[in-house]
């Protein structure tokens, strides 16, 4: 039973023999191990990220997965059946410059695009995606063989590594 107490979020069929992401609209999941882990979303082989020291705003999606390839990177890529343009995604982006400790995570632009703005953090916002139908399969690079799903956080802990990241430690 200790198991359920760790992870908020189980993840099944981790699909780790392919490098193909191929759906028009990706949540990726960085450091799929951690806490808290860091989200991104990529639309028509662009990437977006909202991070402590900026964002990755329209950056070509091969150079991500060459990231993957030379990094260690723990990281999920949930291949959405939602049609979300570029555009769609500048645009949202446009109106933020970096994470605010407190205030702004990773997850709000993405929660807009992805028209869930009850999910405050990641757990919560896959609930609705499968919920909804809307993730057709799991991709994983670098995942360990023990690799089990969302580890349990709060929002504290995000704001916490918000704060740290923030500060340059």
């Amino acid at each position: 039973m200790k198991e359920a107490l760790m992870y908020s979020y189980k993840i099944d069929n981790v699909h780790t023999d392919t490098e193909v992401v191929e759906a028009n609209t990706n949540l990726w999941i960085w450091h799929a191990n951690k806490v808290p882990p860091h989200i991104g979303i990529s639309v028509d082989n662009r990437y977006f990220s909202l991070k402590a020291n900026g964002k990755d705003q329209n950056v070509d999606l091969e150079s991500i997965k060459s990231i993957l390839r030379k990094k260690p990177i723990v990281t999920l890529c949930f291949e959405l059946s939602l049609t979300i343009t570029a555009n769609q995604v500048n645009e949202v982006f446009d109106s933020y410059s970096s994470t605010i400790p407190g205030k702004v995570t990773c997850l709000n632009p993405i929660k807009v695009l992805l028209d869930c703005e009850i999910a405050n953090k990641l757990t919560e916002l896959l609930q609705v995606m499968y919920a909804s139908g809307s993730v057709s399969q799991v991709i994983g690079f670098n995942i360990p063989k023990d690799f089990v799903g969302i580890k349990d956080y709060s929002i504290e802990d995000i704001h916490k590594r918000l704060t740290k990241l923030s500060s340059g430690k």
